[in-house]
């Protein structure tokens, strides 16, 4: 464990976990990294489609039938370790038909920008109380003009991008009103502006003042990426409320209601500005005692590749 002193205001960090050797490789861009060892891919449906436009109306349009394949596709996650987050719009798309001939390959867009979604938000409910590790991308399929529908789909492989980390650092703040400005990591300072506990209830606002080159944070969950942007030397992922113990006040609450929002906009200096605020109600919440933040050291982006085979494809 180690301990930094900012002004009269101790902050302690707690851990920096390291993810397993060889799992996502050390972050250089030439490092092998394998999305089986993560991701399983699968298809869900296929469907066919067509359409024309009325020359009188839409006489910029093609007056050709148009034809698509759109192909509901996913993956299911086996291993989150070192995962942040998952931008889930597919990429590059190929598909060959059944006798081995590409049928489409999509072109690349080198200004597309990329959105991660956080990787524990990734699923859908598939039941009371149970959530699916997967998610999906739509495929989409164009046709040649007067070219016949497949009949079936020999292989299709498509892109996703992944953000990565292979170590992580947790930092704790003591919960309790502080005038000081706090270094959580270089680049990035908070402020608690206001932290109340009573019984039953606790509420706190946070001021942070950041520069995006050196760190992201994420207050919204999803990070984002314009053009040829490169991930910061640390993002911050998480934000918790603990009690002495370092256990979540919301994981220990069989029930209990918590609200938060936050806020962000451009300083002076390229410097991003930030206030966050949050409240609960529940039976631990008189517990709260620590700020809990959770960051990723050093992240990169990398591309996951899926291959599919042997996909039907219907008639009408």
């Amino acid at each position: 464990m180690r301990r930094r002193m900012c002004e009269n205001l101790l902050v302690v960090v707690v851990c920096v976990c390291v993810a397993a050797p060889g799992a996502l490789g050390q972050g250089d861009v030439n490092d092998l990294w394998d999305p089986a060892e993560h991701f399983v891919p699968f298809w869900e449906s296929v469907e066919v489609s067509a359409r024309v436009y009325n020359p009188a109306e839409r006489p910029e349009s093609d007056p050709d039938t148009q034809r698509q394949l759109t192909i509901s596709a996913g993956a299911r996650i086996l291993d989150k370790t070192g995962l942040i987050g998952v931008n889930t719009s597919a990429g590059e798309i190929v598909a060959v038909d059944q006798d081995g001939v590409e049928i489409y390959r999509s072109e690349e867009n080198p200004l597309r920008s990329r959105h991660y979604r956080p990787i524990d938000t990734i699923g859908h409910l598939i039941g009371l109380g149970e959530w699916s590790d997967d998610f999906r991308s739509s495929l989409n399929v164009p046709l040649e003009a007067g070219q016949d529908y497949p009949e079936s789909l020999n292989r299709v492989e498509w892109t996703v991008g992944v953000l990565a980390a292979d170590a992580f650092e947790v930092v704790d703040v003591p919960f309790e009103p502080n005038e000081a400005w706090i270094e959580l990591m270089p680049g990035l300072e908070i402020m608690v502006a206001e932290a109340s506990v009573e019984e039953g209830r606790f509420s706190y606002s946070i001021e942070a003042i950041y520069d995006p080159n050196l760190a992201e944070y994420a207050i919204g969950g999803t990070v984002h990426f314009w053009r040829d942007e490169v991930p910061p030397a640390t993002i911050m992922l998480e934000t918790e409320v603990l009690n002495a113990d370092g256990e979540s006040v919301q994981d220990l609450s069989q029930s209990g209601a918590f609200s938060g929002s936050s806020s962000a906009r451009s300083s002076e200096g390229g410097l991003m500005t930030a206030t966050v605020r949050g409240s609960g109600r529940c039976s631990a919440c008189g517990d709260a005692a620590i700020i809990r933040y959770t960051f990723a050291l050093a992240p990169y982006e990398r591309e996951a590749r899926f291959v599919l085979e042997d996909i039907p494809v219907p008639g009408f």
